[in-house]
């Protein structure tokens, strides 16, 4: 025989070998579950955020009839104070610049609902996409600086 004690030496890289496996097969499944139940979670909230008043169109404006090229400067003006004011573009509601949060005040109601509905508590973690994003979360800075 070459050396009996010769396998015993490699006895510690070979545990150590099959502990890492182990332990990477065993992350990549709640690793898996983990991304699995934010993907449902995030899909069912999407299906819950249908009744929110942004995912209707605003009728028939027409912007083109509404704002004429002597009142471009003005908007522009308008469009760059809220943009200062809030950190976030305003939206065309159809006859005026509104900021995001005016606009969207109805519709953040309905994400808080959707949250409490689905056990949602800290969506910007728990979601995945737009919905993650501290302007869906109702208790964001954003929120709460009106």
């Amino acid at each position: 025989m070459d050396h009996p004690n010769a396998s015993l030496g490699h006895l510690p890289i070979i545990v150590s070998l099959t502990l890492a496996v182990a332990f990477i097969s065993v992350c990549g499944l709640f690793g898996q579950k983990a991304w699995s139940h934010q993907t449902l979670l995030t899909k069912n909230f999407e299906a819950c955020m249908e009744a929110a008043p942004f995912k209707h169109p605003l009728g028939d404006a027409k912007a083109e009839a509404a704002v004429t090229p002597e009142l471009l400067p003005t908007y522009f003006e308008e469009f760059d104070q809220i943009f200062r004011d809030t950190g976030l573009p305003p939206i065309w509601n159809g006859n005026t610049l509104v900021p995001w949060t005016v606009f969207h005040q109805e519709s953040i109601l309905v994400a808080k609902q959707c949250h409490e509905q689905l056990g949602i508590v800290r969506p910007q973690n728990e979601l995945r996409g737009p919905y993650a994003k501290p302007v869906w979360d109702p208790s964001s800075e954003i929120w709460q600086r009106n």
